[in-house]
């Protein structure tokens, strides 16, 4: 059942809407949220969307609701997906600048403070993201991650090719965003590569601003959406109408790239340009591709079992 918190009546929006989509993340959850609402010097709100939790998600939630008026706490009447929920929540939240985060990561305290000064010192901007460092369930540190592409680059299409280039770095993700550059974005697709593939239609749109110390700290564990599932289990519980025999998991993906590129406000010459700079992505995945189109095939000649 939906709800809204009183205490959010007749209040001015802030500036930073937060959105944290959860299902059963009560292992680190109360840490999360900690981080979150010790962040200082930012003007924010968080609304937390509980995909039908079943642990304790539900409890702490409400609890962090009942103690701090700037959480709102929404449970889904149903489990409607991973991409259906953070698609719903940027609606749910207020503000100039929106970021979702998560049931399992941490934010030094100033993470909001300089993400916001650096979207309103580059007003053209459509993110500011910081560097990360990456740890694993127990909190070991995997590594420190730092921007080194050109993302903040004038030019739409060197930004697109960057990101094409560095595509499996995904932690912009969790970034600030611009609102109004994000609603002129597609809607995240239910793929797999739902990150990559907006990252780069936001690189299109505006830089993408860093700020490289790393002010993000990133819990990669085997309950990780991107770990936990493979593309054709995702694909299944995300679009549960769709036949399935006929899921291309890379040239699905492809075809997304595409289309943020014909969706993407540019003169022809950037466009001409901008499906030029997916060279880099068809490298890595022409392969792929051909054993996507296999697997189909096989499955048809075994009797429609794919």
């Amino acid at each position: 059942m939906t709800e809204k918190s009183p205490s959010l009546v007749g209040r001015a929006a802030p500036e930073i809407g937060l959105g944290l989509c959860v299902y059963n993340g009560e292992p680190y959850l109360s840490e999360s949220l900690a981080s979150i609402l010790g962040q200082r010097d930012a003007d924010f709100e968080l609304v937390i969307a509980d995909n039908c939790s079943t642990d304790a998600t539900e409890e702490i939630c409400r609890e962090a609701a009942r103690n701090d008026p700037r959480v709102r706490y929404l449970r889904r009447e149903r489990n409607v997906g991973v991409i259906a929920t953070h698609n719903q929540i940027i609606g749910e939240t207020r503000g100039e600048f929106f970021a979702w985060v998560t049931s399992d990561d941490q934010y030094r305290s100033d993470r909001l403070a300089l993400l916001a000064a650096a979207l309103r010192e580059h007003p053209d901007a459509a993110m500011a993201f910081s560097g990360a460092e990456e740890v694993d369930g127990e909190g070991k540190l995997i590594e420190v991650w730092r921007n080194t592409a050109p993302t903040d680059h004038p030019d739409p299409v060197r930004r697109l090719h960057s990101k094409l280039v560095h595509y499996d770095e995904t932690l912009q993700f969790y970034g600030l965003m611009r609102r109004s550059v994000l609603e002129r974005a597609m809607p995240l697709q239910p793929i797999v590569a739902c990150d990559r593939v907006l990252i780069a239609q936001l690189a299109l749109l505006g830089p993408l601003i860093a700020v490289n110390e790393p002010l993000l700290w990133h819990r990669n564990h085997a309950g990780s959406v991107s770990r936990a599932n493979a593309s054709r289990t995702f694909r299944r519980r995300e679009a549960p109408h769709e036949n399935p025999r006929w899921f291309l998991p890379n040239v699905e993906e492809g075809r997304c790239l595409l289309r943020v590129i014909r969706h993407t406000p540019m003169s022809r010459g950037e466009r001409m340009r901008a499906y030029a700079a997916m060279r880099p992505w068809l490298r890595r995945n022409a392969v792929p591709m051909a054993r996507n189109v296999a697997h189909v095939a096989v499955g048809l000649v075994r009797g429609g079992k794919v």
